[in-house]
């Protein structure tokens, strides 16, 4: 199987290997879930290096060979495996209706309790139906990305809670809720492979944000990843410079890498060449 260069996209081959597949192509790889054409992240072209002069034809001509078998395709992906996270020429792509987007890769070998620990919170892996349940309707409480309407969003987000429950059944993580009196108020899986771990959907209930809810489970699950999950290095990919990334860099994350992917999504403004 391709090992990719940077932790991020190395542990999202690793997240995706139980539904997807990997495929080298020669100047390129693919990676392709079948079952889920509407996975955007889960059906892509990972190139080697940034975009020059001319990719924006290039990519999508090849994003289109590599993926001229499956017609229910709507969207175009397209990633780089540079653990710089260098943007090369983009500009030509955003003009053409591709969003950027861009995440900082953040890694921990220890981690340390948060400014403001929440004593209260409980949390532990999830080990019941109820449980998923509860952190699938955790994730819909969320607020929903603009122009997307509800039913998609919501039909995604079960679809992705199920992937998640099938890796962690499958052996490969676990998914951790974080509950007060009871009523889970966050949640994130955390899935390790040779000692690689990588954090997956780190949420907080909208009404329990700003409370230490995030940092006192981002430490407490990654604890148990390095003691009981045979974790040596844990990854986190996110917004760049966004509140999530000071929460885990007050829990011992430090910023290593950044990711740089362009999507074209279904009723961008401008179409694909």
């Amino acid at each position: 199987m391709y090992e990719a260069r940077s932790l991020a996209w190395r542990t999202d081959l690793m997240l995706r290997s139980v539904r997807s597949t990997v495929t080298e192509l020669g100047d390129c790889v693919r990676l392709e879930t079948p079952s889920d054409p509407d996975f955007y992240s889960g059906n892509l072209l990972l190139f080697p290096a940034a975009p020059g002069p001319g990719d924006d034809e290039r990519w999508v001509r090849r994003f289109r060979e590599a993926f001229a078998h499956e017609p229910r395709l709507q969207h175009v992906m397209l990633g780089w495996d540079d653990p710089r996270g260098e943007r090369g020429v983009v500009e030509p792509f955003l003009a053409k209706g591709y969003t950027l987007d861009e995440h900082t890769v953040l890694t921990a070998r220890d981690v340390q309790p948060p400014p403001r620990p929440l004593a209260e919170l409980d949390v532990r892996p999830l080990t019941s139906d109820a449980d998923w349940a509860a952190a699938t309707q955790l994730h819909l409480a969320d607020e929903h990305p603009p122009g997307v309407p509800t039913a998609l969003y919501d039909a995604f987000i079960h679809r992705q809670m199920a992937r998640h429950r099938e890796v962690v059944d499958a052996g490969r993580g676990a998914w951790f809720g974080a509950f007060l009196e009871g009523r889970m108020v966050g949640d994130l899986g955390i899935f390790v492979e040779d000692g690689l771990g990588r954090f997956q959907d780190v949420g907080t209930h909208p009404e329990f944000r700003n409370r230490g809810v995030c940092g006192t489970l981002v430490h407490a699950a990654s604890r148990h990843a390095f003691t009981r999950m045979g974790a040596r290095v844990l990854v986190i990919v996110a917004v760049e410079d966004g509140p999530a990334e000071r929460i885990y860099r007050s829990v011992g994350f430090q910023k290593t890498e950044r990711q740089c992917m362009l999507t074209l999504r279904p009723g961008s403004p401008a179409k694909a060449t």
